[in-house]
């Protein structure tokens, strides 16, 4: 069996602010950095055979503080931030969730990439990694939006119903057994 283990990464200073980081390169504050020594615990008691994680710094420093010296960590651009175009750098509360996370809709209007790109690449990169890494346990650090995806195509839930009902903090740790 294969065991998938979904983290999104640690806080930083703009997560704390409410502000759309999406490609901002922003790294973890010192809460972030905290949590991800405490979820460090649990990573290593399950173990990991291999980490892939989005380029950005923020994936990468809550990747190196989970299993740096425990696996290989590979960079896949498929796990980067979603594009929020015009949002980024604004306070996520001028951001309307429900239409740009409502499947039917698939607005791509104000450069924010479409659900159906991010649903399409998620799953291009889970069914290479799993194809690759049959029987092993995968750590994926990623963003709220990657890993929401991933989420739901893991679970084989109804994105139609469920997108907005799954919230992603900072830290969040999902393990998903992968028949």
């Amino acid at each position: 069996m294969t065991t998938v283990y979904l983290v999104r990464h640690g806080e930083t200073d703009l997560n704390r602010q409410k502000v759309i980081q999406s490609m901002k390169n922003t790294h973890l504050n010192t809460n972030g950095v905290n949590k991800v020594k405490v979820l460090r615990e649990t990573i290593c008691d399950l173990g990991c055979d291999i980490c892939y994680t989005s380029p950005l710094f923020r994936t990468l420093e809550t990747a190196f503080g989970l299993v740096a010296d425990k696996c290989l960590i590979v960079n896949d651009n498929r796990l980067i931030d979603r594009d929020m175009g015009e949002f980024e750098g604004k306070s996520s509360d001028d951001f309307d969730h429900i239409k740009y996370w409502d499947y039917k809709l698939d607005s791509g209007d104000r450069g924010v990439e479409k659900l159906s790109s991010i649903i399409n690449r998620c799953q291009d990169f889970l069914d290479d990694v799993l194809e690759k890494n049959k029987d092993k346990k995968i750590l994926i650090v990623s963003h709220k939006g990657p890993i929401r995806i991933m989420h739901h195509l893991l679970n084989k839930t109804d994105f139609e119903n469920e997108e907005l009902r799954f919230e992603v903090p900072n830290c969040y740790f999902e393990k998903i057994d992968v028949i």
